[in-house]
């Protein structure tokens, strides 16, 4: 049990701290995650203000960024609230115990993110990242002919079907790719731009 496995004094500091006029912030994150899982706001909006930049840290570093990665942030407190009784001591540091609940809501958002359909449609906005493909690759709705397109992508070389899948299925800008693949953005777009010449050429034959 968490009880069990508290160090030697910590209970009667956490009993005290606020007999004593001291404010939740100068608590240690062990004794912090204690008091969560006892239910206390006041230590959870301690650890939300001294973690909430760790986590949209961990989120940018995966590719996330806006609204993604304000929900990685969300996400990983809502987590540090529900598991705050998991934390043992034994086990490893409260930093590392809370670090990991970032970086699981980080990853599951890029899940999400992945698995989203997107079409493969031209934004007006960013007309320069448009995947302007020919008429034989679409079908009624404009949406690409994912069998035709699966037959295209083979023609492909393994880092232009990446390129292709974070910027089209995966819905990320040629910036946000480039930072998620650890590419130059002129890179990323000379292998973007070399991609769409080759399956406009295959997605053209009968």
């Amino acid at each position: 049990m968490v009880d069990e496995a508290k160090p030697a004094g910590l209970s009667a500091r956490m009993v005290g701290w606020r007999r004593m006029g001291l404010p939740a912030d100068s608590l240690s994150d062990e004794a912090l995650l204690a008091l969560v899982a006892r239910g206390d706001e006041e230590a959870f909006r301690a650890l939300f203000r001294r973690y909430a930049g760790s986590f949209l840290a961990l989120a940018r570093r995966m590719g996330l960024d806006g609204a993604a990665a304000e929900d990685v942030v969300q996400e990983a407190m809502i987590r540090v609230w529900q598991k705050a009784k998991e934390f043992d001591p034994r086990r490893g540091s409260a930093r590392a115990f809370l670090l990991t609940l970032g970086h699981h809501a980080a990853v599951d958002e890029v899940r999400r993110r992945a698995a989203r359909p997107l079409p493969l449609e031209p934004d007006p906005e960013r007309e320069e990242e448009a995947f302007d493909l020919p008429g034989p690759g679409l079908d009624e709705e404009g949406h690409l002919d994912r069998t035709r397109l699966g037959r295209a992508l083979k023609a492909l070389s393994p880092e232009e079907r990446r390129v292709i899948e974070v910027l089209y299925y995966q819905g990320y800008t040629h910036r946000e790719a480039a930072r998620l693949l650890g590419l130059p953005l002129g890179t990323l777009k000379t292998w973007a731009r070399r991609a769409l010449s080759k399956l406009k050429e295959v997605l053209r034959e009968p």
